[in-house]
């Protein structure tokens, strides 16, 4: 049996999105391939969820369920850099993430179509690798 992986806590207001739509949660701790969070209403074991914190996205299944905890085993290996910068953008008006360019530092004649290029590429693999994960469900 492998070692548990250590977890790292925090307190990080998010949105989820699953079969029952958007609500808010909290991260409450973090692990390289997973997460613990507070929801209202926790969606069931074996679901697929998306985890927004501004511009990131995180894609994963929902492994377990303990009253409005649950765990979340994540598709990809967290990049806890990338975490804690969002944690740090603006927030959100409204449900899902904000654009990549509000973190864009572009600036010149064509820096804003940069920014926008890559924030549309973005979400394209995003959503390419949300699709994968449902489609192998």
């Amino acid at each position: 049996m492998l070692p548990r992986e250590s977890r790292r806590e925090v307190v990080i207001p998010a949105q989820m999105r699953s079969k029952g739509g958007w609500s808010d949660v909290t991260i409450r701790n973090i692990s390289p391939h997973g997460m613990m969070l507070l929801a209202p209403f926790p969606p069931k074991p074996g679901t697929l969820v998306e985890v927004h914190k501004a511009s990131l996205a995180l894609v994963g299944r929902v492994i377990w369920v303990k009253g409005k905890t649950l765990g979340i085993q994540l598709v990809e290996r967290l990049n806890f850099t990338a975490l804690f910068r969002a944690a740090n953008e603006a927030p959100a008006t409204g449900h899902g993430p904000v654009p990549a360019t509000a973190a864009l530092p572009f600036t010149g004649k064509h820096g804003s179509m940069i920014a926008w290029l890559l924030a549309g590429s973005t979400l394209l693999l995003a959503s390419g690798c949300a699709a994968v994960a449902l489609w192998q469900v």
